[in-house]
């Protein structure tokens, strides 16, 4: 069996749109000052990433073409399909803001 590379690809590159956008909505929620100073908690900062697994799950369970092997031939069971691609689009919209605050600090040093 051939496995469709470019199909993946594609796949995964829309999940990264989907959770910059994802995480980008989340961080609205945040961005209030007061919030933002208390960001730096555990807790709240538990609470978010909640908050975005909690909408990556509701994305994937009504937008029946974000499904990481959508488009390919790899038959996986349909709930670890969905809890798959939640948990891919959950990471990759955490990856995103690690990334923001990584940027964010090298501003402030440099």
């Amino acid at each position: 069996m051939q496995i469709p590379v470019g199909q993946l690809w594609d796949n995964l590159m829309f999940f990264l749109i989907v959770g910059i956008f994802l995480e980008l909505a989340v961080a609205a929620i945040f961005s209030v000052r007061i919030i933002d100073d208390l960001l730096n908690t555990k807790m709240l900062r538990s609470i978010k990433n909640a908050l975005v697994m909690l909408a990556a799950f509701g994305i994937c369970a009504k937008i029946d073409a974000l499904r990481f092997f959508y488009g390919t031939k790899i038959a996986v069971p349909e709930l670890v399909h969905y809890i798959l691609s939640s948990l891919v689009l959950a990471r990759l919209a955490n990856l995103f803001h690690d990334f923001v605050g990584y940027l964010k600090e090298r501003v402030k040093a440099g």
